[in-house]
């Protein structure tokens, strides 16, 4: 599937997963509960399993044939040489898959392709919260240095204020610093984390 209708595809994940948050903040406790939801408005799109045909072998003379393999595109936690990504949809024509001589799963190697990286960050986590405006930017600014590394591919971050730490500028500041390599999407839901009547 090309990048453009994919790009289409995240942009429209992201923006239901923002709308159920900002309704209702609490279906998503923690960061790993977006991760799942976003993962579940991709999965229809990314899902569906795909031949791996772009295969290696190391530690032997003479390739071995490999059963047949399929993949989906869609992937979370995926370890790149800057760290995880949180959810990732792979190219599949342009990773290669790699295997031992006794055919047993090694790593997968991106190659040059139309990937799409998704990192998502949360205010809130399953212990605390975010409290200081000064971190939560600096964990922002982080996040879209990472991102800025893996361009050409597309990349998305997804910030999630559950304490309604930062101002309007603040944010336009963080969007200026993120384009054009990352789009940049701020959510705050409707409580800012205020729940009393």
């Amino acid at each position: 599937m090309e990048r453009r209708p994919l790009k289409r595809i995240v942009r429209t994940a992201i923006v239901e997963v923002n709308n159920k948050i900002r309704r209702d903040p609490l279906v998503a406790l923690t960061e790993s509960d977006i991760q799942c939801l976003l993962y579940a408005s991709l999965l229809p799109h990314c899902g569906k399993l795909a031949p791996v045909t772009n295969v290696s072998m190391w530690g032997t003379q003479s390739r071995k044939r490999l059963k047949p393999l399929r993949s989906t595109l869609l992937h979370s936690e995926l370890l790149l040489p800057d760290g995880r990504i949180d959810l990732a949809i792979i190219d599949l024509a342009a990773a290669r898959f790699a295997f031992n001589s006794r055919g047993r799963f090694g790593y997968m190697q991106l190659e040059e392709g139309n990937h799409i990286f998704i990192e998502i960050k949360a205010s809130r986590t399953h212990r605390s919260c975010v409290t200081s405006k000064h971190r939560w930017k600096h964990l922002l600014q982080s996040d879209i240095k990472k991102l800025k590394r893996y361009h050409p591919y597309a990349c998305f971050l997804a910030c999630y204020d559950f304490n309604n730490l930062l101002d309007a500028a603040s944010i336009d500041e963080l969007a200026d610093l993120a384009r054009p390599n990352v789009e940049f999407t701020y959510c705050k839901d409707v409580y800012s984390d205020s729940y009393l009547q």
